[in-house]
């Protein structure tokens, strides 16, 4: 599984306030793509019922990416489902 992080400008300047990524290192992130290669038995996808969200990750906790599950993006899964079959 590959999964590719767009990272904006504004995301490069939050990550510039909240590390200690200096201005020279974030002309290397600012409008790039960062492409994280998972085998598929290495990631993980987990529904939390308490805080209604879906956690997709790596097993080893390098990458996580949690989100709220809505109406809209449970009708989104169902058609991305029914396109790619059983």
């Amino acid at each position: 599984m590959s999964v590719t992080l767009k990272i904006d400008k504004g995301t490069a300047e939050k990550l510039l306030e909240w590390t200690d990524i200096g201005p020279d290192k974030s002309r290397n992130i600012i409008g790039k793509e960062l492409t994280i290669d998972f085998n598929d038995r290495e990631v993980l996808v987990e529904f939390h019922p308490k805080e209604k969200m879906l956690e997709i990750s790596d097993l080893e906790g390098s990458f996580g990416i949690w989100f709220n599950i809505t109406d809209e993006k449970i009708e989104k899964f169902k058609e991305i489902i029914k396109f790619m079959g059983p």
